[in-house]
């Protein structure tokens, strides 16, 4: 029997916009149903996403250090055995889960705020 993930209820706070670097990340961890969710959220101008951090490869976090990830030429990599990732999308463009996916984290902008609205997808 496979462990069901956590999934951000609609309305949870993740972060401020500003508390997300322009082409960064920031590492959210959130308590859903008893257990942490790790919730990594990229920022590329106006632009935010949100994804489980979780690498579909070994399912486990794309970074090796808390709130440390490594984006080389606008992708995000795994610190772990270097898949890369669209900002955009999630999808892996390159190394052992080619073609797989992050689970996407639906968010919405408000003012400054990054709230989940109600979900993943993946």
């Amino acid at each position: 029997m496979t462990k069901q993930l956590g999934r951000p209820k609609a309305g949870i706070y993740l972060c401020a916009l500003d508390d997300i670097p322009d082409g960064g990340a920031r590492e959210v961890v959130q308590e859903i149903a008893g257990a942490s969710t790790r919730i990594l959220v990229l920022r590329r101008g106006a632009m935010v996403t949100a994804y489980i951090n979780r690498c579909p490869h070994f399912r486990i976090p794309l970074n090796s250090a808390p709130d440390q990830f490594l984006i080389f030429q606008g992708e995000l990599w795994c610190a772990h055995h270097s898949a890369t990732f669209r900002f955009e999308d999630g999808y892996c463009t390159d190394g052992p889960c080619r073609g797989g996916a992050l689970d996407t984290v639906q968010i919405v902008k408000i003012d400054n705020g990054v709230f989940a609205t109600g979900g993943a997808t993946g």
